[in-house]
């Protein structure tokens, strides 16, 4: 008979039937049910603790600075307000953030008014709020109806959407239907493609809504690692108002603004680029067969700014060089289309690394001439001091390093028929009233000055060149006055 060997294949297949209408189910809206409609009128209130690592103006490339943090969020399907304390040694600072489906207020650590926010900003917020709580973003993927995406495997349903400009992946488990992680791939004008995964472990239940004790941050493609730990949780009625929108609230228009250059020249060879829209100064030097130049502020769309300013200056003439006084922003953020037109890239061995990094940088989201048009990166290192001359006309570049006490890499530029010291970031020399007493970066480049003998009637200094009140082209006797209290 057929039927007894038919029978455990029947009995095996009604096994195997919640299993598979578990796969078969729709695993965003599964998601969605366990961890944002519970939130619908309701809202998830937490506490928490934090780490977390920023990159800022650090004295050396990857140096991070590590904050502790602590506070409470309240976070509903549409809506997320955040109070939060900051902690970097013995400095405390305060942020409040609120977040609604028609604004999204702001203030800023240490400020008393509301911060400007973008339309931008607000459209991708609820990535930013995934790093507390991810229920406003599976909302979003639940409300657009996202399908899974051919990323997908038999364990995991893939979920991909672009909020404004930042493509972001969800990862919900097949076995259980709770959000494993978050991915955000975003634009960074300087690092080009970052991408941030949110992952998120030690669920638990507040009736029937899931959410994640333990939250872990990659940053910057791996570099960085935040942690947030949630202490306690309630469901409470609703989000508070922790900030009041001003009457005709509006989103901030873009933060960019439009590019102006004016052009300056210091006798035949030294040619000088104010570029208002960064507060910043640029070097062309001019020699009889080429050109260097020295600083390219914040993205590869100054670096074609520079070159075409450069080009009107001497159009017959190739970029042979480019140089930055140091790894800041302000300075190297345009160095890719230099790379580009193969210019030799003048740096230091505390700089190398980075440069290479900036150098290969996917920019896919915004592609920049490099991404275009790659090209090999050409590098010198810059060990003590480089002398450059042609024609009778000399450029020395000094490593003053630690002496700067700002940056190990740090350049300045001498030009001894002129008698002129081009530098970044270190005089401050105010505009107006007394000199004051020297800072420990003013004495230090007084002493790079004094010990490497360079006679210097001028200061010429990058950044900044209106704002802060300070002087951007300074009689090197001022800042002699400030080191010696005269």
């Amino acid at each position: 008979m057929l039927f007894p060997r038919l029978f455990p294949l029947f009995l095996l297949s009604i096994l195997l039937l919640p299993a598979a209408r578990a796969r078969a189910a729709d695993p965003l809206r599964a998601c969605w049910q366990q961890q944002a409609q519970p939130l619908q009128t309701r809202s998830l209130s937490l506490r928490y603790h934090e780490t977390l690592a920023q990159l800022e103006h650090s004295f050396q490339p990857w140096q991070a600075t590590n904050y502790t943090g602590s506070g409470r969020i309240w976070s509903r399907a549409d809506a997320f307000s955040k109070a939060d304390t900051l902690q970097q040694g013995a400095k405390i600072y305060f942020s409040r953030t609120q977040l609604t489906p028609a604004t999204l207020l702001f203030q800023d650590y240490g400020d008393k008014a509301l911060t400007p926010v973008t339309r931008e900003a607000f459209l991708e917020y609820p990535v930013q709020a995934a790093r507390y709580a991810p229920a406003t973003l599976i909302q979003y993927f639940y409300a657009r109806k996202v399908k899974p995406s051919a990323e997908s495997s038999r364990g995991t349903a893939v979920y991909q959407a672009t909020l404004h400009q930042t493509v972001v992946r969800l990862y919900i488990s097949r076995a259980d239907h709770r959000l494993l992680k978050v991915t955000a791939l975003s634009d960074d004008e300087l690092l080009g493609d970052v991408l941030t995964t949110y992952s998120y472990q030690d669920y638990a239940t507040l009736g029937r809504l899931s959410y994640p004790r333990t939250i872990t941050i990659d940053k910057v493609n791996g570099r960085l690692t935040d942690q947030v730990t949630i202490t306690a949780a309630e469901l409470t009625p609703q989000v508070p108002a922790l900030l009041t929108a001003p009457a005709g609230y509006q989103l901030a228009p873009a933060a960019d603004k439009p590019a102006q250059v004016t052009v300056t020249h210091r006798g035949p060879h030294l040619h000088f680029l104010e570029l208002k829209h960064t507060d910043d100064r640029v070097l062309v030097v001019e020699f009889d067969s080429f050109l260097l130049v020295a600083e390219a502020p914040l993205n590869s769309r100054n670096g074609e700014l520079i070159l075409a300013e450069a080009r009107r200056i001497a159009p017959a003439k190739p970029i042979r060089y480019f140089v930055a006084g140091h790894y800041h922003p302000h300075y190297l953020g345009g160095v890719r289309p230099f790379v580009q037109r193969g210019a030799t890239i003048l740096t230091t061995a505390a700089d190398e690394l980075y440069v290479q990094y900036l150098a290969a940088a996917p920019h896919t989201l915004r592609p920049d001439s490099l991404q275009l048009h790659p090209r090999p990166l050409r590098t010198e290192e810059i060990q003590g001091v480089k002398t450059i001359a042609e024609g009778g006309f000399e450029m020395q570049i000094h490593h003053i390093g630690a002496q700067s006490a700002h940056t190990s890499d740090y350049l300045i530029y001498y030009f001894p028929t002129e008698k002129l010291l081009f530098e970044d970031d270190l005089a401050w020399i105010p505009q107006k009233g007394e000199v004051r007493k020297a800072s420990a970066r003013q004495a230090g480049l007084y002493q790079a000055i004094q010990d490497r003998k360079l006679a210097v009637d001028t200061l010429v200094q990058s950044w900044p060149v209106q704002d802060y009140g300070v002087k951007s082209v300074i009689p090197f006797r001022e800042l002699e006055a400030s080191v010696r209290g005269k």
